[in-house]
């Protein structure tokens, strides 16, 4: 039984394109993918539509994750569109308005969690964070006895993305997989990462796959999608993300998000201001 499991896209095709091919020559029986296909990227809406093309086959199994609904939340007609509070979701706005709204229905219909019963009675367990909620993430250095509170303790093998930070745990029977992110790494390594997964001889190999991609073809796709300028000063962070390997826009909110909403900086200075000394050492971010 081969499993992969992938996730955290976030709109980056081309480092999709590129895991998908590996998955293909590796033939997994069951591909699981852990939400944030869309969002905090350029490319949502292609790599959306390349999801559900695979999505078609009874061995894909898709859920969606907090990026999804970020995305969904701008069907709220009490949201600005304008001013700063406007401003500081212009990326999720973008991404919004390039999806169609046979595409807004497909996002909502995902599930949030995904169980199979494989070979060997083995349960199979994913969700996008952890069974606490779509922002709630596990990361290599949680402690070992907040872990109950995070997983189905009953599974077997349990799968989470969220993070951007892969890694392999146990606790009791349970294998715990991060599987890193495709599109946006968050710990150093900007190659995409993938899980594959094996059960042989009564128990679970896994293995973290890092894969090299056309990292200027992504960069070029921030322009010519339009992504910059359209999706505001805060798509600059992103940028610098997929370029660094480290998260940058939570330690940005923290930092300037009051300061802006209450007009003493704009978004434009506070984003020139913070990529003067770009954080790339922040190991354990509450993800925005």
């Amino acid at each position: 039984m081969k499993i992969a499991a992938l996730g955290d896209i976030h709109g980056n095709y081309q480092a999709l394109i590129t895991v998908l091919d590996h998955v293909d020559r590796w033939r997994p029986d069951l591909v699981l993918v852990l939400g944030d296909i869309i969002n905090r990227g350029p490319r949502s809406r292609e790599c959306l539509h390349l999801i559900q093309e695979r999505g078609k086959s009874s061995a894909w199994h898709i859920i969606k994750g907090n990026h999804e609904g970020y995305v969904l939340n701008m069907e709220d007609p009490a949201l600005p569109h304008s001013g700063m509070e406007y401003e500081l979701r212009r990326v999720i706005h973008f991404t919004y308005e390039t999806l169609s709204s046979e595409d807004i229905q497909a996002v909502k219909d995902l599930p949030v969690q995904i169980s199979q019963e494989t070979a060997g009675d083995q349960l199979v367990w994913a969700c996008h964070a952890s069974s606490a909620g779509d922002r709630i993430g596990i990361y290599p250095d949680t402690p070992g006895l907040d872990l109950p509170g995070l997983i189905n303790t009953d599974a077997n093998l349990f799968l989470v993305g969220h993070t951007h930070q892969p890694f392999i745990r146990k606790w009791g029977k349970t294998t715990i997989i991060n599987t890193g992110s495709v599109g946006l790494p968050f710990d150093g390594d900007t190659r995409a990462s993938y899980a594959q997964l094996t059960y042989h001889n009564q128990s679970w190999q896994a293995e973290i796959v890092r894969i090299d991609y056309d990292q200027k073809a992504a960069e070029d796709d921030f322009y010519t999608s339009g992504f910059i300028p359209e999706g505001g000063s805060l798509a600059d962070l992103i940028l610098a993300e997929l370029r660094l390997g480290w998260p940058q826009l939570s330690k940005w909110f923290r930092r300037y998000e009051t300061a802006v909403l209450a007009g003493e900086i704009s978004p434009q200075e506070a984003v020139a201001e913070f990529l003067l000394n770009p954080n790339i050492e922040y190991k354990n971010p509450d993800l925005a």
